[in-house]
């Protein structure tokens, strides 16, 4: 089998999947905020091989909403691999994302909850 190059993206999502909205020019939210982080691995025809999410929810937090979105993080990984899979750990205020390859580690990326802006969700009344 030939080598084939994957692209891996962390980014935070919707609850509906995409990407957060934008404010509107009046600075009017259009849509939801970001409600997890995903990660997902595209092949080279950019078709989504393996991905994994995780809701902000089930660790109750939530994003600073002063503090903008960040900006995915893209990596690329070339392997030799039949089967692909993401998979992910909450530890050490962060998450960390791990990208295997017919169960071989391919790639680790940590996502931090300060680097993200992430903090304990409040107390809704």
């Amino acid at each position: 089998m030939p080598m084939k190059t994957y692209t891996v993206e962390i980014a935070e999502r919707s609850r509906s999947g995409g990407p957060p909205s934008r404010d509107d020019a009046d600075g009017n939210a259009e849509a939801e905020s970001p409600e997890g982080i995903a990660a997902d691995v595209y092949n080279e025809d950019g078709t989504i091989e393996a991905s994994a999410r995780t809701s902000y929810d089930d660790y109750g937090l939530e994003a600073d909403s002063d503090g903008g979105r960040p900006d995915p993080i893209r990596r690329e990984v070339t392997a030799d691999v039949t089967t692909l899979d993401v998979q992910f750990e909450r530890g050490d205020g962060g998450f960390e994302f791990r990208v295997l390859g017919d169960r071989e580690e391919l790639l680790r990326e940590r996502v931090s909850d300060e680097e993200w802006g992430l903090g304990a969700r409040a107390e809704r009344e």
